[in-house]
């Protein structure tokens, strides 16, 4: 790989972390604001039955899976905002890899009913 910092690939990777990783800490961060602070449930189906993710069993625990993953979203943005920073491209990796990684553990979370 390109050793030079202020390659293409290097700036093409920083903004990709940045969208990734800033775009869902800010979802998750929201949607714990919104449930888990303002009392906002009007439109969500707590409790249903049907094939509801385990965490909409209850707005409580809604809010908490949202704020834990705006917590890890938010750290992983933040580890890569250092790297950036520094210019430090196997730490740049490191956090996009971390990111995806998560974002997979994610959507398979999603998926458990």
């Amino acid at each position: 790989m390109n050793k030079d910092k202020s390659s293409i690939p290097f700036w093409f990777l920083s903004g990709l972390l940045m969208v990734i990783a800033g775009l869902l800490a800010f979802m998750h961060l929201e949607e714990w604001f919104m449930i888990g602070v303002m009392g906002k449930t009007a439109g969500y189906t707590f409790g249903a039955e049907g094939p509801t993710p385990y965490y909409y069993k209850t707005p409580d625990l809604y809010a908490k899976v949202n704020l834990i993953w705006g917590i890890l979203f938010s750290a992983a943005l933040t580890f890569g905002i250092i790297t950036i920073v520094k210019k430090n491209i196997v730490g740049l990796i490191t956090a996009l890899g971390t990111t995806v990684l998560m974002a997979v553990i994610m959507v398979a979370q999603g998926m458990i009913e």
